[in-house]
């Protein structure tokens, strides 16, 4: 939440060295009222401000890299049960590869060809890591996933699934 551990013990009626205790593992089984103060706190400040992309987003991201197996690409988009993998070269996002694609290969020996710019997609946009989830809707609306960057580095990716996850995109 941005916030040093005294801010923290001050929002929510703690001590400070309670917190920093907690934070070292000297308290091996803090007490759940004084969890559950941190978590009612963090669960108001969520409200006021809404979600953000980095909060939301996927960050056990699946990729692969120019110059990789399509076939060995193939096999752990389908072992993952997804249908689209950001392709990276040199630490950039240069395009999507999707299933659609692959299936352009049906009755080729996929394990001799190896992923090359001319069969990706269009690279999907990035955002930043606290962007609000509002602005991902209408990303999301014309592109099939949107990249979170943090720190000047891919985060997670989200897909318009991770957005009607959200309470209030549920109503």
């Amino acid at each position: 939440m941005g916030l040093t551990e005294r801010q923290l013990a001050s929002k929510c009626g703690l001590s400070f060295a309670w917190i920093y205790q907690v934070e070292k593992d000297d308290i091996k089984d803090p007490s759940y009222s004084k969890l559950k103060k941190i978590a009612d706190y963090y669960e108001i400040q969520k409200k006021n401000k809404g979600w953000t992309a980095g909060e939301i987003c996927n960050k056990e991201m699946i990729t692969t890299e120019i110059g990789h197996s399509l076939h060995k690409t193939n096999e752990k988009m389908i072992s993952k049960g997804i249908s689209q993998i950001p392709v990276f070269e040199k630490n950039t996002c240069v395009g999507m590869l999707t299933d659609k694609t692959i299936g352009s290969f049906f009755s080729v020996d996929k394990s001799k060809i190896m992923i090359n710019h001319k069969m990706l997609e269009p690279s999907p946009p990035i955002v930043n890591s606290s962007s609000p989830a509002k602005i991902l809707k209408e990303l999301l609306d014309f592109f099939d996933c949107v990249l979170v960057e943090k720190k000047g580095k891919i985060y997670g990716i989200i897909v318009m699934q991770d957005l009607n996850k959200l309470p209030e995109f549920k109503k």
